[in-house]
């Protein structure tokens, strides 16, 4: 059973509104590696790289998608229905969270 959210100010993007795209900093993309205690168990571990800018800048929405739910049948699971914008760097983002789809390394908010 999916958990309810409250809808938030990006389920309302329409084609043209402008956003924010910022960098998810915790995403693995852009946190570098650097030399740990091999007694943690590996010899690297991720940490944030302090020399890089969040915010990579302003685009708009080019397109729209409501993706429909699929329910599950046997050993193949479902799929919630969520809603998708594009913009023109050819990613897509799921309007529930502002992450962008399948891969969660960048994120978008809406521009007030």
């Amino acid at each position: 059973m999916p958990i309810p959210t409250a809808p938030s100010e990006l389920d309302e993007l329409q084609v043209g509104d402008k956003v924010l795209v910022k960098r998810v900093l915790d995403h693995p993309a852009w946190m570098k590696q650097v030399p740990c205690d091999p007694r943690n168990g590996s010899t690297t571990k991720y940490v944030r790289d302090p020399q890089l800018v969040e915010e990579l800048g302003v685009s708009s929405v080019m397109d729209r998608r409501a993706v429909p739910a699929i329910a599950a049948a046997g050993n193949w699971p479902g799929r919630e229905a969520h809603t998708l914008v594009r913009l023109p760097n050819g990613f897509w983002y799921d309007c529930a969270t502002g992450l962008q789809d399948g891969s969660g390394s960048t994120r978008i908010e809406r521009m007030h």
